[in-house]
This record gives C-alpha cells, sequence and structure tokens, in this order.
C-alpha cells in the first residue's frame, strides 16, 4: 500500500496491460494506491513488486516497468487508487475492467478489451475503445468517443460532443448541446434533447430521438431504405433562433424523432 499526504485534485496516470483497476474519487485528506497481483502467477506477483507508484508535483503515476514482459496483456494486476475529489484522470489498459466512481474534473480512458463505468465529470471526457461497454454519469463538459464495438451509455451531456463508433449502441439519456455522431452499423439513442445541433449519419444503424415538448425544432431527416417516424414535420423555414436542430441521415437505417414531456 502506498500513502501520500494530499487533499488538493491531481493527475492520475495509470497503465495496466490486463486485470483491473479500480479509481475512487471522493474527499478524502491522502492518495492510496495498491498493486496486487491478480493471482499467484510468478509472473503476476513479479509485475505487481516491480510496477512504479510515483507522486511528483500534482501527478500520480502508476505504470509496469518500461521495456519488458511486463507491458504483455497476459500480466495480470488489480490496481486501487483512491484520490481527491474533482482529480482527472488518465488511464490506459490494454485488457481490464475499469471502474472510476466520484467526480472527476476529466477523464480520457483508452481501452482495447474491457468494460468501463465511470461517475461523473465536470470537464470532458475522451474515451477510446476497441471492444467493452462504457457507462459514464453526468458529464458537465463535452464528450469524444471512438469505438469500433462496443456500448456506450451516458447519463447526461452538457458539453458539445462526438461519437464515432463502427458497431453497437449508443444512449444518451439526457442532452443540452451540440453532438456530432457517425455510425457504421450501430443504433443511437437519445433520450431527451433540450437545446443544440445533432447531426447523425448512420448507414445501417437506428436513430431514435427524443424532444423537449416545448423546445422549437427545426428536422432534416432523410433515409434511403428506412422508414422515418416523426411527431414534427420537416421544416424548410430557416432554423436560425430555433432551439433544437436535429440533421440526421441513414441509409437502411429507420429514424424516429418524438416529442417527451
Amino acid at each position: 500500500m502506498y500513502e501520500f499526504s494530499r487533499r488538493t485534485p491531481l493527475l492520475l496516470n495509470v497503465t495496466c496491460p490486463s486485470g483491473s483497476v479500480e479509481v475512487f474519487a471522493e474527499e478524502r485528506e491522502n492518495v492510496e494506491a495498491e498493486v496486487t497481483p491478480m493471482d499467484s502467477s510468478r509472473q503476476d506477483r513479479e509485475a505487481a513488486d516491480n510496477t512504479s507508484v510515483l507522486l511528483i508535483g500534482d501527478e500520480l503515476t502508476i505504470e509496469p516497468p518500461r521495456g519488458s514482459s511486463y507491458l504483455r496483456s497476459s500480466v495480470r494486476l488489480k490496481i486501487k487508487v483512491r484520490i481527491p475529489i474533482d482529480s482527472s484522470a488518465k488511464i490506459d489498459v490494454a485488457s481490464a475492467w475499469l471502474k472510476c466512481l466520484g467526480r472527476y474534473r476529466d477523464l480520457n480512458v483508452t481501452t482495447a478489451y474491457g468494460e468501463v463505468e465511470a461517475g461523473d465529470v465536470t470537464g470532458s471526457a475522451r474515451i477510446r475503445t476497441s471492444s467493452g461497454d462504457t457507462r459514464i454519469g453526468d458529464i458537465s463538459g463535452k464528450v469524444t468517443a471512438r469505438s469500433s464495438s462496443a456500448d456506450i451509455s451516458v447519463r447526461t451531456v452538457s458539453g458539445s460532443s462526438t461519437v464515432i463508433i463502427s458497431s453497437g449502441k449508443v444512449t444518451i439519456a439526457s442532452l443540452g448541446n451540440d453532438l456530432k455522431y457517425k455510425s457504421g452499423s450501430g443504433n443511437l439513442e437519445i433520450g431527451s434533447v433540450s437545446s443544440g445541433v445533432l447531426t447523425g449519419q448512420s448507414s445501417s444503424g437506428d436513430i431514435t430521438v427524443g424532444v423537449d415538448r416545448d423546445r422549437s425544432v427545426w428536422l432534416d431527416a432523410k433515409t434511403r431504405t428506412g422508414q422515418i417516424q416523426t411527431d414534427f414535420e420537416s421544416s424548410a423555414e430557416s432554423q436560425r433562433n430555433t432551439e433544437v436542430v436535429l440533421r440526421l441521415r441513414t441509409a437502411s437505417g429507420s429514424i424516429r424523432v418524438h416529442e417527451t414531456r
């Protein structure tokens, strides 16, 4: 167990080849970090013993030795960190289960395989994953997400954002700003849009959007072979001063735009 006296936010950098990473951002007056082997194998024990845990200035870094076999995905570690609330985290894992609970300023996650669960982010969130579902709470800033094959779920997004996926489902319960969405065969579902410009493009995925019923809407929806269902009429009028602008395109996927109460 590593322990440092620290009550103000910091930047956490974690590198983990495989295993699990748990981070807790909470009200506290110190920093705790623990690195243990996932099992009793010699390789895992050596990797845990030789993992560096350093706090220099405002940056806490946890990483296996560089230029060695410890970086291979066959090494499995359990990393648990407790940091002050509103810290930022940058986490890079090859194949690991990742949980970041609490409240963060900025969150930057890169993973090849493994699920990601995160709390609230007051700044921006950047997510890159090849395969593995991602669930995040409230994000006050922007979101930049790229995924090959994974589901992404966010409770609320308040900043201008970009989401690009090959396949998988993107779910946003509440959207309050601009969003650019592009997908090959993935689906997009937004529970409620209160403001901003939503530009959605999908080849074979469906797009479903709910809009607050008391908002003015400018809708431009087109599909080649899919279906369009909407509670609103397409508008040829200027989109100026409109609270919600929807530009939705699919090749074979369906588009549904409905009112929310």
